[in-house]
């Protein structure tokens, strides 16, 4: 997004910020992030409002239900779109630049209709696989479960026209309908439900979010086709479709190791405990989630300038900037940690009676954070520079890795062993992935590995 058309405060802080930094590259993606971490700051209270109100209304048996299920459909929703939803970051530019409409006409068609397939398909053999093993799922569970399945198709497409408005630069058309809409439509409707039932189960509330997500997605896509029929010149679509599955499946695979690696504890916990007590860790892990915003902003912005630097074979830059990357990320996510540390048996308790149990659980869940926030993106850094199968691998070993960790841990510590796992499977992925970037690429990836020296910067 330009600078000139972020709202007024947000221009003045980005441009006081960039004013003080050295690095050109790094003094643009902070501009930008500005815009990006203001819709993520509303976004996250608008989430912990809504989570908060949906366990008050529920309680935590039925707000436990809920958050399993919907897990459920974040993992799916986010894997079925085969990686297009990252790879049309890479296409749309490209053909964009190369004023290659009919083929930009034919990948935004193709995976349009990829995705819409392949969620169908899921959402059916989803549905028939449970019918098949209804009688090793809880009840409380199944009708649930089977609404979350219907939710993945509109969930995936959201997902794909998030990637699709980021590759245009429409930064509030990608980000507000997922971050802001949904989740204020999800309360609404379960609001709606309490004012006139007097109280909401977790069925009840599937299905409103199935409707919001519903709702969204098709608004976002009418914003979306419009804004793309009036930048994109007419052309009939060439289709090469081969092409870009080849390009975009890898990277589904990145998506959906790591997808694992952080759901794995939510996912297990609903064949060890009762849904009151996922409740209690579903709503720890919303408040530990806070602290994720910082690097997500930077990392939205940073990533093009990871492939631009690497191509270009600058390699003094890009490591000069990814250290910048690393410091703006950190810090600001150490001080949103420990200020959540410090308000979070006050925050658990909106939650109701019970869920401030789950305070323990956020010094293990914001260590996962922290350790990430020390290396900087570099998942994403080395995706950028054909080194994803690493990524992959790595994701992957630690997937496993937290899978056994849960097994052996939950059964005897409960919630803190879910917690646990979690975190150790995400520091050790986040240290191994740092040792390939500098094996790799020669980059060193660690907050306090110190400031670039200046014959390197200008290598």
């Amino acid at each position: 997004m330009k600078p000139d058309t972020l709202p007024r405060p947000l221009r003045r802080i980005g441009e006081a910020i960039s004013s003080r930094l050295g690095d050109a590259h790094l003094a643009g993606v902070v501009r930008g992030a500005a815009f990006v971490m203001g819709i993520r700051v509303a976004g996250a209270a608008i989430a912990l409002l809504s989570q908060v109100l949906l366990a008050r209304w529920m309680g935590a048996f039925e707000y436990g239900i809920f958050a399993y299920v919907w897990v459920w459909v974040v993992i799916l929703g986010i894997v079925v779109p085969m990686g297009f939803g990252t790879s049309v970051l890479r296409f749309v530019p490209e053909y964009r630049t190369k004023e290659r409409w009919r083929r930009l006409a034919g990948v935004l068609r193709a995976s349009t209709l990829v995705v819409l397939a392949l969620g169908i398909a899921t959402a059916l053999i989803g549905v028939a696989l449970l019918w098949l093993l209804r009688d090793h799922v809880e009840s409380y569970y199944f009708l649930p479960l089977v609404v979350a399945l219907i939710c993945v198709p509109a969930f995936a497409l959201t997902d794909w026209q998030e990637g699709a408005a980021r590759a245009f630069g429409w930064v509030n058309l990608a980000y507000i309908p997922s971050y802001i809409v949904r989740p204020l439509a999800i309360v609404v409707v379960a609001g709606g439900i309490v004012f006139f039932t007097g109280g909401a189960t977790g069925l009840q509330v599937t299905i409103g979010a199935l409707a919001a997500t519903l709702l969204t997605m098709l608004a976002q896509r009418l914003f979306l086709s419009r804004r793309v029929a009036r930048a994109v010149p007419a052309a009939r679509p060439v289709f090469h479709l081969r092409h870009w599955i080849v390009l975009s499946a890898p990277l589904v695979l990145v998506e959906g190791l790591f997808l694992v690696l952080v759901n794995t504890d939510i996912v297990l916990l609903g064949y060890f405990v009762d849904p009151d007590k996922i409740g209690v860790y579903f709503a720890a892990t919303r408040i530990a989630n806070l602290m994720a915003f910082i690097c997500f902003s930077l990392s939205a912005l940073a990533v093009p300038k990871f492939a631009e630097l690497h191509g270009a074979g600058k390699r003094g830059e890009l490591q000069t900037f990814m250290h910048g990357v690393i410091q703006w990320i950190f810090w600001p996510t150490l001080a949103a940690g420990v200020f959540l540390l410090l308000i979070g048996q006050f925050a658990l308790n909106l939650f109701g009676d019970g869920f401030d149990a789950g305070y323990p659980l956020l010094w293990l869940l914001m260590l996962g954070f922290l350790a990430r926030a020390s290396t900087g993106p570099t998942e994403y850094l080395l995706n950028m520079t054909g080194n994803q199968n690493a990524v992959a691998w790595t994701y992957g070993a630690a997937a496993v890795g937290n899978v056994l960790l849960n097994v052996a841990l939950v059964p005897a510590f409960g919630l803190m062993g879910a917690a646990a796992a979690t975190a150790i499977s995400i520091v050790g992925s986040t240290a191994w992935l740092a040792v390939i970037v500098r094996r790799r690429l020669g980059i060193t990836a660690f907050v306090f590995a110190g400031a670039p020296r200046p014959s390197l910067a200008a290598a």
